[in-house]
C-alpha cells in the first residue's frame, strides 16, 4: 500500500507545475476537490488560506471557501485509500498570472 500511494504521488507532481492548478470540481460531501484531473481529499486540519496578493498577511479560510475555478497550490501529506490528502492548500491571487 505505501508503495502505491508513493508511486501515486511521485504521478501527481508530473501532473501539476510546481503544484498549482484550478479546482475543477468540488464535493462537499466527501470533502473532495478535482485538481487537474485529480481527486485531494480535505480533512479537518488541512490548512487553507488565501494568498495576501501584497496586502499584509494570508487570510485562513474554510472548506466551503473553495469554489470551482479558483487557482490554488497544493501540499500533500499522502494518501488514503488511493486519493492524495491535502497538507496545505493556498487559494492564489485571481489578479495574477501563473
Amino acid at each position: 500500500m505505501r508503495k502505491i500511494a508513493l508511486a501515486l504521488l511521485a504521478g501527481l507532481s508530473l501532473g501539476f507545475a510546481d503544484n498549482y492548478g484550478i479546482i475543477e470540481a468540488v464535493n462537499n460531501n466527501d470533502k473532495t476537490i478535482v485538481v487537474n484531473q485529480t481527486t485531494i481529499k480535505i480533512l479537518p486540519y488541512t490548512k487553507i488560506e488565501e494568498e495576501a496578493c501584497g496586502s499584509g498577511w494570508d487570510t485562513p479560510k474554510k472548506f466551503a471557501d473553495l469554489k470551482v475555478g479558483q487557482v490554488v497550490e497544493v501540499d500533500f501529506m499522502g494518501a488514503e485509500n488511493n486519493v492524495l490528502v491535502a497538507k496545505e492548500i493556498e487559494i492564489q491571487c485571481a489578479n495574477r498570472a501563473y
